[in-house]
């Protein structure tokens, strides 16, 4: 038996398949962002899909900060911590940054479709932002505290 020559094999476009964004499987592996690691299940990484994909994902964006070396050539990560102690800034514009850096942060993943309907609570020196993220595994509502 012999080893097939690489430069005589023919592809038919027929037996070749192509990912695209509407067809690609969105998942990661559950994570306890109190304990800092990956939920076990019988001593397993559990797999999540769907909603809890998104929850996770938007969790994990949000806290990465966006532009650190880990990921300086990716556009993963969030750049709204870059805000933090800007206490000259007037609060109407210091919302709508937080609102672009988040929206830009998120909308970089295709199974999220929007971010919308921001609120902003300042509690003495925590801010904390709510908003609604529709996704193609439907609605979810977040939060983030800076």
């Amino acid at each position: 038996m012999s080893l097939p020559e690489i430069t005589q094999l023919e592809l038919n476009e027929s037996n070749t398949s192509s990912t695209s964004a509407s067809s690609a499987v969105h998942k990661t592996y559950d994570w306890d962002f109190d304990a800092g690691d990956f939920k076990l299940k019988d001593g397993k990484i559990v797999e999540v899909t769907g909603l809890d994909y998104v929850k996770i994902w938007i969790k994990k964006a949000l806290l990465s900060w966006g532009k650190s070396y880990i990921y300086k050539d990716t556009d993963y990560g969030s750049e709204h911590m870059e805000l933090l102690g800007a206490t000259k800034l007037k609060p109407v514009y210091l919302y709508s940054e937080f609102e672009r850096l988040i929206k830009e942060a998120l909308l970089i993943n295709d199974a999220l479709l929007s971010v919308e309907n921001f609120h902003f609570e300042q509690t003495a020196s925590r801010l904390l932002i709510t908003f609604n993220v529709q996704s193609i595994y439907g609605s979810v509502e977040e939060e983030v505290y800076v």
